[in-house]
């Protein structure tokens, strides 16, 4: 039974976890990007600029390939292209506000879900929670 009522309980916090998480999608206006696609949009914010050759080297892929997810990013207002200052072969890519945004929606979603915790528990809980958290290990941020 104590298994049941910990399950039980876990869902109760996943669900407000995932509400919080589509209040955030709902925000930003998050069907401008399918899921795979996010692997680009985390590269591009991680490095801040980067060229076509590098992200088809990163994933291993066409550039082709690049080029049409960048395209279609660039359509849905997610990224931009600018030339190189030396090489006017080159274009950087670097993502628009509402990209970067969308780059970084899993710490939008954690921030919110702790705004409902902090809403619910008292401070003694939230550390009790923390310390537990803290139990599962990883440094995920």
């Amino acid at each position: 039974m104590e298994r049941e009522n910990v399950r039980l309980s876990l869902n109760k916090f996943l669900k407000m976890y995932f509400h919080a998480c589509n209040e955030v999608y709902e925000e930003i206006n998050f069907n401008r990007i399918k899921g795979i696609r996010f692997k680009y949009l985390k590269e591009i914010f991680k490095r801040k600029e980067v060229t076509l050759t590098e992200l088809a080297k990163h994933f291993d892929i066409s550039k082709p390939t690049v080029n049409e997810v960048i395209n279609n990013f660039m359509n849905k207002g997610i990224v931009l292209k600018r030339k190189s200052e030396t090489d006017k072969r080159v274009s950087y890519i670097y993502l628009t506000e509402i990209g970067e945004t969308l780059a970084t929606t899993n710490m939008l979603e954690s921030k919110r879900a702790v705004s409902k915790m902090f809403d619910k528990l008292s401070p003694v809980e939230i550390r009790q929670l923390t310390k537990i958290f803290d139990k599962f290990g990883g440094n995920n941020q």
